[in-house]
């Protein structure tokens, strides 16, 4: 027998970080929360939860919130309420999220049709959460899918490395190479980025800078690039504007850095994931 009830207690820990937001939101006492998942983890005679920050679930935890999350999108179906929306959680990265995703959150055909919840990480990690079964879709880097899932490439998002006219004059009137990029200011997104020393080591042989600056959202790192604040890897989609101008100078055109994107969502798709992962698509196809 499973009990759905813990296992809605677990996934509302899991998510909120919290127990006692969790009780809130379970309209019932944080005690009880815990008493709950406890519950279910003696009848199963197995860990559910790692009881420690950052609260996560145990392999076989996820696979109960895999269960859960499915039992849910099935409930939602044969329950058919019009009067309440279905939620739809979404793992995406943040590139993906703050420049073509946006034609999804402004779409009114959307809103009226579901609630969105979002998780924003890297395009490496956003795997996880579907897995673990936090999120009923990801936008994800990795191509293979999990099992009773699909994964769908959207497009390739391209970034190319840049910095601004008078940090080039400054910093690379010499020539872009290991030496001048390792004397030269590079801004990431923040300590968890790995795309700027990733593509900086594969073509210049380098991961050593004198200075780095941290910009962890998508418009301060466009921002602190035209600034001078440093030179970086940019969406090349973000900045066509700026480079039609001449206010940013490609330091390595072509040598473009190309992170391939997938949605990856359970196999049962109902009609309003349809909708959602068409629509995605469709506003992707600037990628192409």
């Amino acid at each position: 027998m499973i009990d759905y009830q813990s296992l809605r207690a677990l996934e509302a820990v899991i998510e909120d970080q919290n127990f006692e937001i969790a009780s809130q939101k379970l309209n019932i006492s944080q005690s009880a929360v815990s008493q709950r998942i406890q519950s279910f983890e003696s009848y199963l005679g197995q860990k559910l939860l790692i009881r420690k920050s950052p609260y996560r679930a145990t392999d076989v935890g996820e696979n109960y919130l895999k269960l859960l999350r499915k039992v849910s999108i099935l409930e939602s179906e044969i329950v058919n309420d019009r009067h309440q929306k279905p939620t739809v959680k979404i793992a995406i990265n943040r590139d993906s999220l703050d420049l073509f995703f946006l034609k999804v959150l402004s779409d009114s055909s959307i809103s009226k049709l579901m609630s969105l919840q979002i998780i924003a990480d890297d395009q490496d990690e956003t795997l996880k959460y579907i897995k673990s079964g936090q999120v009923d879709l990801c936008i994800s880097s990795k191509e293979k899918p999990l099992p009773n899932h699909i994964s769908t490439k959207i497009g390739d998002m391209k970034y190319t490395l840049v910095c601004s006219k008078s940090f080039h004059n400054k910093y690379f009137i010499s020539g872009v190479s290991k030496k001048t990029l390792s004397k030269a200011p590079l801004v990431t997104f923040d300590r968890f980025d790995k795309l700027q020393h990733t593509y900086i080591k594969e073509q210049f042989k380098t991961e050593t800078f004198q200075q780095i600056n941290s910009m962890p959202s998508v418009l301060s790192f466009k921002q602190a690039i035209l600034g001078g604040f440093g030179y970086g890897l940019v969406p090349f989609i973000d900045i066509q504007k700026e480079l039609k101008k001449k206010q940013l100078v490609q330091l390595n055109p072509s040598k473009d850095f190309f992170v391939p994107l997938y949605i990856h969502q359970w196999e049962y798709q109902l009609e309003h994931m349809k909708f959602l992962t068409k629509k995605i698509t469709k506003v992707a196809e600037v990628l192409k």
